[in-house]
């Protein structure tokens, strides 16, 4: 794996995408990070997707969490325009990772082989995130 560590952003994928991010229409490309549709069985870059999506979805409607690189810090601090239309994406985004926690997501065997204790941990990671969109989702977040 190209990660050092089991937050979103500590992955060198993860920090590529980042960088289409700064490039891109920020809706547009977070939904069609969040588009599976042609994902019989989810890839590891449609995984890096979905997670870092939600993940900067969760950034701008509430805050960023542990380990949000700088630049992304200030990226998100510059999006309130588009907070409105992100909220109608958090039940895609809790859909699609739900589809990268399950065990033939490729993200979800990388992980598993890494061993039990770094697989526990990035389970925990994403979980948490899918569950504070929840509560982004009907306004506790």
């Amino acid at each position: 794996m190209s990660s050092w560590g089991h937050r979103t952003f500590e992955d060198d994928i993860a920090l590529d995408w980042l960088e289409d991010l700064y490039e891109s229409e920020p809706l547009a490309f977070f939904r069609h990070c969040l588009d599976l549709t042609d994902q019989e069985e989810l890839s590891f870059l449609a995984s890096i997707g979905v997670v870092c999506t939600s993940e900067m979805i969760h950034s701008i409607l509430s805050e960023p969490r542990s380990g949000m690189p700088e630049a992304a810090r200030v990226w998100v601090a510059d999006q309130e325009d588009i907070e409105i239309a992100l909220r109608g994406l958090i039940p895609d985004a809790i859909e699609a990772l739900d589809r990268v926690l399950c065990p033939s997501s490729e993200m979800t065997i990388r992980w598993q082989d890494a061993g039990e204790t770094h697989y526990g941990t990035w389970y925990g990671e994403v979980e948490s995130l899918k569950n504070q969109l929840s509560l982004i989702a009907v306004g506790g977040g």
